[in-house]
């Protein structure tokens, strides 16, 4: 028995004729998946367009891309939220908030303001 040492297997090496083999019959197996994808994609199309034909067969009315159909109720409606104009606010002793007109661009935050002590504390750590 030899102790100590130990004794590896050394592969075969491979030969490049096995090599262009392996890598043909993975090239047709992706090229046939391809193809397989290709021709279930077209099927599909194929049976939408049945579909959406038939549906459009069975749909008299043409509706145009700009006219959008009117609901019966508006969500706000149901829950009682009816809008309010300036004249109506002004005659009610109950003032519902108006939108607040937009405030300039230039106009800061003062939260967002840098502060003067921390910048005087990053210049003396310098």
């Amino acid at each position: 028995m030899n102790q100590g040492k130990v004794e590896t297997a050394v592969p075969a090496p491979v030969t490049p004729a096995h090599d262009t083999m392996r890598r043909l019959q993975i090239g047709i197996a992706g090229v046939l998946t391809v193809l397989l994808l290709v021709g279930m994609a077209g099927l599909i199309g194929d049976r939408a367009r049945e579909n959406a034909g038939q549906s459009a067969a069975l749909d008299p009315a043409v509706n145009m891309p700009g006219e959008e159909q009117k609901s019966a109720s508006a969500p706000l409606e149901e829950l009682g939220v009816q809008p309010v104009s300036k004249d109506e606010n002004a005659l009610t002793p109950v003032k519902v908030p108006q939108a607040v007109p937009a405030a300039p661009a230039a106009t800061t935050v003062p939260d967002l303001e840098p502060d003067p002590a921390l910048a005087r504390a990053r210049q003396s750590k310098q």
